[in-house]
């Protein structure tokens, strides 16, 4: 299939502008990377046919991976408030977790006996959770000195990055990724992320960090070489020898892919002003246009206008020719008020070339729309 068809099996037009079906879970529902990217570019503004076209996939293969999606309870149709078959599978309430003091230990986390090796073992929901003491037995005077800093870290995030400082030139890493040393190789990178998620420094951009600042990004440092120690050491466990490369410690490309992926998954849940968070990251480590893009159309859906417009620009700069991310632009200009720009763009976009159809309809709608904002 090489054009893409006016109809899809129970979907219907492809002209029709799907949305992801709020409360889906992708990890949930053991949805592939593929799927998840196909999945990524439904954002209800896009026409079910520019979604199509725009994921560089075969046609046919585009096709039937929304068909599944559909299927799956992921996609809503217009008007549609909840998925056929009883809507998306939801996603399971949480573990309490006993609260923690100041004063006193860590509770011990239950423990079960797996049937088959009646070993004990964490319960599957929480077994990668890291422990760290963080009642800081003994603190020193600089410790307390940082937990009455006026920063912007909750008492638990600062006990945590304090209680990873005293690891970090230690020579235990499964102490350090707060794991026991029978953990096995899974354990290891679900810990290891994470971790990696708590302690980055780039997801508190913008707060006020104080003396934690420096300690961050030394934890985080010591807790990917710790992770790398583990999943490398030929003496090591022979779980941890048998990890594949893919478990090695990532490149900042392949963790700023992870923060995006991860950004994706809090705005398809609703979430954009944490999505935000995580697109800026992965944005600083590595700015490639489908990051930019992402993050100016999350900025535009979370009502931050001028930040949408700052990645729009950057998208744009580095595809001069697409006619889609001008449009963008265009957008994000419209919605921070700068209709002149908005016309200057869609004009320019209307110039270039284009096979698509429906999206050479949309920019002209938008120049119609701009001017008449002009005219008010």
């Amino acid at each position: 299939m090489s054009a893409v068809p006016a109809e899809i099996a129970g979907i219907g037009s492809t002209t029709q502008r799907l949305r992801v079906s709020p409360g889906f879970d992708p990890l949930k529902a053991a949805v592939g990377p593929e799927d998840y990217f196909v999945l990524s570019r439904i954002d209800g503004t896009q026409t079910l046919r520019d979604v199509l076209l725009s994921t560089g996939l075969p046609i046919d293969r585009a096709v039937s991976i929304v068909a599944r999606l559909r299927s799956i309870g992921a996609l809503l149709l217009p008007g549609e408030a909840a998925a056929p078959g009883g809507g998306p599978p939801q996603r399971p309430s949480a573990p309490k977790l006993p609260s923690i003091s100041k004063s006193q230990p860590l509770p011990a986390l239950p423990r079960t006996i797996t049937p088959s090796s009646g070993i004990a073992a964490r319960p599957p929901s929480i077994a990668a959770m890291p422990i760290h003491d963080l009642t800081l037995p003994g603190a020193t005077p600089d410790e307390l000195a940082a937990l009455a800093e006026d920063v912007d870290l909750e008492d638990r995030e600062r006990r945590r990055i304090l209680a990873m400082a005293r690891l970090a030139h230690g020579r235990d890493p499964h102490a350090l990724l707060g794991m026991p040393v029978t953990a096995d190789a899974r354990t290891l990178k679900l810990a290891y992320f994470q971790l990696s998620k708590e302690v980055h420094p780039d997801r508190y951009y913008g707060k006020r960090l104080g003396s934690f600042g420096a300690r961050m990004s030394a934890v985080f440092e010591a807790t990917s070489r710790a992770y790398a120690r583990l999943t490398t050491n030929d003496r090591g466990r022979g779980a941890a020898q048998a990890q594949s490369a893919s478990d090695q410690p990532q490149t900042p490309q392949e963790y700023a892919a992870e923060l995006f992926d991860r950004a994706c998954q809090l705005e398809i849940g609703g979430d954009a002003l944490e999505a935000m968070k995580l697109f800026a990251a992965a944005v600083r480590m590595d700015a490639q246009a489908r990051f930019l893009r992402r993050a100016a159309s999350c900025a535009l859906a979370a009502g931050q206008p001028k930040t949408a417009v700052e990645y729009a620009k950057k998208a744009h700069t580095l595809a001069p020719n697409d006619a889609s991310a001008a449009r963008l632009l265009a957008l994000a200009f419209r919605a921070a008020g700068k209709f002149v720009d908005a016309e200057e763009v869609l004009v320019i976009a209307m110039a270039m070339k284009s096979e698509n159809d429906t999206l050479s309809a949309e920019l002209r709608n938008d120049l119609a729309e701009v001017r008449r904002l002009l005219l008010e």
